[in-house]
């Protein structure tokens, strides 16, 4: 069950993404108000949400023009989950490659979903710009809904984690996107480390000594 921070978010998000895409769909003006409205409630619930619990109107107004300005038209204003793509690979030795976020927390080569690339090539097209290694993608490890383990206003996305074969290559940190990257062993693993990618990173061992192991999916 979700805390209430993170529950808050997700309705937020909820209405946010309503109000925009009845926006985006030429509404007759009375309708176009409505969505406004309901788009400045949005965001005034979005700056409300912190550690005092007070409204930040500046940020609010901020937030409102923001995501009305972000407002498309027809179809490509239909707002919907943004798709990452992650790859778990392992060496001879069983090591996990991992790397080092800008942010400093260690994880899975990742990186969005791309227009005119299969999630299967965008798994091994991260894997080699983010670490220099060569893979090939052979199976879905699980396909996760973000908004269950994070409690900020991140953009609401899945995630399709794959297993993959380590082809080759040679190990060469992105200089901008990573702070490094290595392979480590299952009881030497970097820190830190969210919780729910070491969830995802002990699966992937499942599937790894060869365990029958399904497809891993939220309900």
């Amino acid at each position: 069950m979700p805390d209430i921070t993170q529950q808050l978010y997700l309705w937020i998000q909820q209405i946010q993404a309503s109000a925009q895409t009845g926006l985006a769909f030429n509404p007759n003006a009375y309708d176009r108000e409505r969505y406004e409205e309901f788009l400045k409630l949005a965001a005034r619930m979005a700056a409300t949400v912190n550690g005092n619990a007070t409204l930040d109107a500046q940020l609010a107004d901020a937030l409102a023009q923001k995501w009305r300005a972000e407002v498309g038209e027809g179809i490509p204003g239909y707002v919907t989950p943004k798709v990452g793509v992650g790859a778990v690979v392992f060496n001879e030795r069983d090591q996990v490659l991992l790397i080092k976020r800008v942010e400093g927390m260690w994880a899975m080569p990742t990186g969005w979903a791309e227009v005119g690339l299969s999630p299967a090539e965008v798994a091994a097209k991260e894997v080699r710009e983010e670490t220099g290694m060569l893979v090939t993608p052979l199976r879905v490890i699980g396909i996760y809904d973000v908004a269950k383990v994070r409690a900020d206003y991140s953009p609401h996305f899945y995630s399709i984690l794959f297993y993959c074969r380590l082809d080759g290559g040679e190990l060469r940190p992105h200089p901008v996107e990573t702070q490094g990257a290595g392979f480590f062993s299952r009881d030497q693993l970097p820190a830190p480390m969210s919780p729910h990618i070491l969830a995802r990173l002990e699966l992937a061992w499942k599937i790894h000594r060869g365990e029958a192991s399904p497809v891993w999916f939220d309900q």
